[in-house]
């Protein structure tokens, strides 16, 4: 039997020999190494030594989750534009109204509900844009059953309560958007790992998935040495609940050499 850490990465998953794995932590406050390469997000102290992190998304040439989050908040914006576009069309026209009421069921609110900083400025900001988010899809339930009694009514209800909402709730989704750079380290994992020469290295992921204990007869061995960039050498795919994985045999910190 073989053990791995399953990990996530951009919608990937990828596995790595637990044995390579010496500890899992959340992402580290970093100090930057501008002189390193693009893949090296800085370093910091790990037990009694310094230790370098790299992105694991850089090293398989993605964006970094910074840049990915920075393209989310305008997205939940545009959605939730929408979602005013579509309940001003069903109390002016008296059609069904074609958005979710629940709070917990759109893009923005399943990404509140997955995400629980520890940052003290985040989590007052958080606290805000939910209690707001929460407020402005629950008013359309008001507002749907006020029109079918009172339109006029509806109508001045959506103007003077819900845009002002929707206005508080854009504004914080702005706001946590310029915390992009925190966000992503609060969300993000470090596994520290084991190199070649016995010294630890971090590299950061988007989440630990699970442990998964695995007969070694089901991994599928890849023909020879594959290499996955410049800097991870692939082992395996594994088939595991219908999902294929990625076995990482190893992650170098420099770049292979040509």
């Amino acid at each position: 039997m073989k053990s791995f850490v399953i990990f996530e990465v951009m919608d990937q998953l990828f596995g790595i020999d637990i044995e390579n794995v010496k500890r899992i932590l959340p992402s580290p406050t970093l100090t930057a190494m501008p002189d390193e390469g693009p893949h090296i997000e800085g370093m910091f102290q790990y037990e009694d030594e310094v230790i370098k992190v790299l992105s694991f998304r850089k090293i398989i040439d993605k964006i970094s989750y910074e840049e990915q989050l920075k393209g989310m908040f305008p997205e939940l914006i545009a959605q939730h534009k929408a979602w005013i576009a579509a309940l001003i069309e069903s109390v002016d026209n008296g059609t069904e109204f074609s958005k979710t009421t629940d709070p917990h069921a759109c893009g923005l609110g399943k990404w509140i509900d997955s995400f629980h900083p520890e940052n003290k400025k985040v989590v007052n900001v958080m606290k805000h844009l939910d209690s707001h988010h929460q407020r402005l899809h629950r008013s359309a339930i008001d507002v749907l059953e006020e029109r079918d009694v009172n339109v006029q009514k509806a109508k001045q209800f959506l103007e003077e309560t819900i845009e002002d909402t929707y206005k508080q709730t854009v504004k914080y989704i702005t706001d946590i958007s310029v915390m992009s750079k925190d966000l992503a380290s609060e969300m993000q994992r470090c596994l520290i790992l084991i190199d070649k020469d016995n010294s630890s290295f971090g590299v950061n992921i988007d989440t630990v998935k699970d442990i998964v204990h695995i007969d070694e007869k089901k991994l599928n061995e890849v023909q020879g040495v594959q290499h996955m960039g410049d800097f991870i050498n692939v082992a395996s795919i594994l088939e595991h609940d219908g999902k294929l994985i990625t076995i990482v045999k190893d992650i170098t910190i420099r770049k292979r050499s040509a």
